[in-house]
């Protein structure tokens, strides 16, 4: 009767593990105008306040990626430095000629203002 509760317990466990992956992996899409973004944010060289976002999937919607990304570096500048400014570099509000795109990616540059 043990063997069973024990495997029983270590497949629930491992199905556990599974979807707390699969939770951290969402966390990284954006979901605006009900599309998924997936985005990507990396701090620029060794200034954590500085940062790039990359927004994926542009095709369903450039206004709606805009937003995805803005969303993305206000999370990153409230989680890392409590507060939610941003000074864009290169911003979702900049015009459609001035936003840099390459292969289907929306890339957004700022840095948090603390």
């Amino acid at each position: 009767m043990r063997f069973p509760l024990i495997c029983l317990m270590g497949v629930m466990a491992l199905t556990a593990c599974d979807r707390v992956t699969d939770i951290t992996h969402r966390s990284s899409r954006v979901l605006f105008e009900d599309k998924f973004y997936p985005t990507q944010l990396s701090a620029v060289g060794g200034d954590n306040t500085a940062f790039a976002v990359n927004v994926d999937r542009i095709e369903q919607g450039v206004d709606a990626a805009r937003e995805a990304g803005r969303h993305r570096a206000t999370k990153y500048c409230v989680t890392e430095f409590g507060k939610s400014d941003v000074v864009w570099i290169n911003g979702p509000d900049d015009a459609a000629a001035d936003l840099v795109v390459s292969n289907g990616s929306l890339t957004l540059r700022g840095r948090c203002d603390v």
